[in-house]
């Protein structure tokens, strides 16, 4: 229950924050490019109006006034004024037909937005009544002379911007951090509950042990007695007893690993045994069996290192048999950076993607027999020894255990 609202707050609350990281950059990009259309629509506001007051100004200029002196009196006034030209009735229809809707009152004036080798142009056509009559207007303005309406607020859009960014990798760092601190409280509580399975299945097994020793002894000894028909009566007690000896046992080296009794041994002293017991697990199987001996020696626990390594050949043996021509090696190497490694290696089928990351979890197991403890165990032994159990896939198939000893000194 307590797991199911951990993982229920946890998604509650991804979801606020995705729905914060998603909507704030949207709404403030909505915002900024609103703020950024209506300023340039009041440059073009600002800049007809400085138009209207330079067709005002044309209305009292005096009659006789040539365009030089119109265009540096009013450029004197208004520094934005790039070209100006003042065209009247008589040669408007030949070199300007275009203003024709002007001159017939049918628009009152044009504005447009041109081009130019210093840069874009504010143009307007304007009439106005000069004394020499009515007359047009062409009035160039630089249409830069409007931009102190819009730089404040691209700076302010620019700053709002980073400041959006920040609070979006904020968000993600807060959701990140909220997801890694209910994971962690989430193994933590199932680490906490495999703890107390453990620590309860190891005190039943010892509970266990000693009516399954009995029950098995005197199975033994009523099938030394027995005739020919009662053995074969007695004969599957006896093997599920050695089942359930080896389960027990199994949930007391888990529930209460041995402490190591370190010595100098030599390779061969557990290279030996491991072969008969791997030959002997291959039986009848189609599985090739090689171990590298080596002439090297380290401190070490033979029997918990012969006990992890016994869990890996039987695993690999297993594998092996699935695939024809199937092969097992054990190999010891000499490694700069580690040390020694120890290698089980197969060719079997190799470890599925679905699996591979429950492969230590205590009591998950694919096979229809077996606790699911036999990788936990072997790992704790090693770790016990100093050394650190890693599994990959081999090449070209199957798969290979490394026990790596790092602090090793062979000799």
């Amino acid at each position: 229950m307590t797991n199911h609202k951990v993982t229920q707050n946890t998604r509650t609350l991804s979801r606020i924050l995705l729905v914060v990281i998603v909507a704030m950059p949207l709404v403030l990009l909505v915002s900024s490019l609103r703020t950024l259309r209506e300023l340039e629509e009041q440059k073009t506001v600002y800049l007809r109006s400085r138009v209207a007051i330079l067709a005002g100004r044309l209305e009292n200029l005096p009659a006789g006034a040539g365009e030089t002196a119109v265009f540096e009196a009013l450029s004197a006034e208004e520094p934005s004024l790039a070209d100006l030209e003042v065209i009247g009735r008589e040669s408007a229809a030949a070199g300007h037909p275009a203003l024709q809707a002007i001159w017939e009152g049918r628009e009152l004036y044009r504005m447009e937005t041109v081009s130019s080798p210093d840069g874009p142009l504010f143009r307007a056509w304007v009439p106005f009544h000069s004394r020499a009559g009515l007359c047009v207007a062409r009035i160039d303005l630089d249409a830069h002379a409007a931009d102190f309406l819009v730089v404040h607020a691209r700076h302010n859009v620019i700053a709002a911007s980073l400041g959006s960014l920040a609070v979006v990798l904020l968000a993600l760092y807060s959701l990140w951090a909220a997801r890694q601190a209910a994971r962690l409280r989430l193994r933590q509580l199932e680490m906490e509950h495999l703890a107390h399975i453990g620590k309860m299945a190891a005190v039943l097994a010892h509970e266990i042990r000693n009516p399954l020793g009995t029950i098995k002894g005197f199975a033994q000894l009523a099938r030394e007695r027995a005739g020919a028909a009662e053995q074969a009566l007695l004969n599957p007690i006896l093997d599920e007893t050695r089942r359930l000896e080896n389960l027990v046992n199994d949930l007391l080296l888990y529930g209460r690993p041995p402490a190591p009794s370190l010595r100098l041994a030599q390779w061969e002293e557990t290279r030996a045994p491991l072969e008969a017991h791997a030959r002997e697990m291959i039986g009848a199987r189609d599985v090739r069996f090689r171990a590298d001996p080596a002439a090297l020696a380290w401190e070490t626990d033979p029997h918990l290192l012969r006990q992890a390594l016994l869990n890996l050949l039987r695993n690999a043996v297993e594998a092996a048999g699935e695939t024809p021509g199937g092969e097992v090696r054990l190999e010891l190497r000499r490694e700069p950076k580690h040390g020694l490694t120890v290698a089980v290696a197969d060719n079997g089928p190799g470890i599925p993607d679905s699996t591979a990351a429950r492969l230590f979890e205590p009591f998950f197991t694919t096979k229809a027999f077996g606790t699911g403890l036999g990788l936990p165990i072997t790992r704790r032994l090693v770790q016990s020894l100093g050394g650190e159990l890693t599994l990959h896939a081999a090449v070209p198939r199957g798969t290979e255990a490394l026990l790596r000893f790092p602090n090793a000194k062979p000799r």
